[in-house]
């Protein structure tokens, strides 16, 4: 780094081992200021994210733009959705048959099942996490799986 003012000053010092730390006492106060500042961090990143979502679509607003004000494009554009259109009716045709609508339901039965059991799989992991304090397991199979927490935000209704 070049310093092209005099005033600039840089101070070296040492990191220190946690052996060597000196133990501060934490005050009320000081846990009340990180978590507010925690707080304002967590609020401009929401901020952040709501400006680059309105961001993003006007920017994928102007890109569709750009396709659709093309008079080739939207002539074959037409001529897919009437193929789409075939297709689909063709589709729900065979869907009526009673073996591909057993299939289907199955299919959904199967989803809906698969869900209910990833539901149970993270609260018993929540559990694991809390009684055990660790962050992995391994499979029957030998294989160590990293349990991955995730957290977001969803507005309340």
């Amino acid at each position: 780094m070049v310093m092209d003012d005099p005033q600039d000053e840089v101070i070296e010092g040492e990191v220190s081992s946690e052996e060597e730390s000196l133990d501060v006492p934490v005050t009320g106060e000081d846990q009340a200021n990180a978590l507010l500042s925690l707080e304002e961090l967590i609020k401009n990143h929401i901020e952040a994210i709501d400006k680059l979502k309105l961001e993003l679509k006007t920017q994928r607003e102007m890109y569709e733009d750009s396709f659709n004000s093309n008079p080739t494009y939207r002539e074959h554009d037409e001529k897919v959705k009437e193929v789409s259109k075939g297709k689909n009716s063709v589709r729900q045709e065979i869907s009526k048959q009673p073996a591909v609508a057993s299939l289907a339901q199955k299919i959904k039965d199967m989803r809906f099942d698969m869900n209910e059991q990833s539901k149970t799989l993270s609260d018993l992991l929540q559990d694991y996490i809390e009684q055990t304090g660790a962050t992995s397991i391994e499979t029957r199979d030998g294989k160590v799986l990293e349990i991955v927490r995730t957290s977001k935000l969803v507005k309340r209704s």
